[in-house]
């Protein structure tokens, strides 16, 4: 990466890391693989919060807070902060997600049962 220079973010990959200050912070594009929450069949969650931005189409985040499930659709330029159990999918094939998050931290995963 290069200081000071314009560069041009690109969905080219499920996830990439575009900009980062090392042992702070890093902002990724997260392309989502899955096409509906319903091919989802796990799910994640940091030991910190994480901002999601839409962008370039509408995307979708499946979210589980305690036992209960539900499901976001996200417009260009909305945002949300994530702390619970989630995953992404894409709603149009050309959205994806910037991602902001803590470059330290840990990642618990869960097995999803799908509906």
């Amino acid at each position: 990466m290069n200081y000071n220079e314009i560069f041009k973010l690109t969905a080219d990959t499920r996830w990439n890391v575009v900009a980062q200050d090392e042992n702070m912070w890093r902002v990724g594009i997260y392309h989502p693989e899955y096409n509906s929450a319903r091919e989802i069949d796990r799910l994640e969650k940091h030991s910190c919060p994480e901002l999601f931005i839409c962008v370039n189409g509408q995307c979708g985040l499946l979210l589980r807070e305690g036992s209960r499930e539900h499901q976001l659709t996200m417009n260009p330029l909305e945002a949300i902060m994530v702390t619970s159990y989630h995953n992404g999918f894409k709603v149009d094939n050309d959205g994806f997600f910037i991602v902001a998050e803590r470059t330290d931290f840990t990642t618990h995963f869960i097995e999803r049962d799908k509906p």
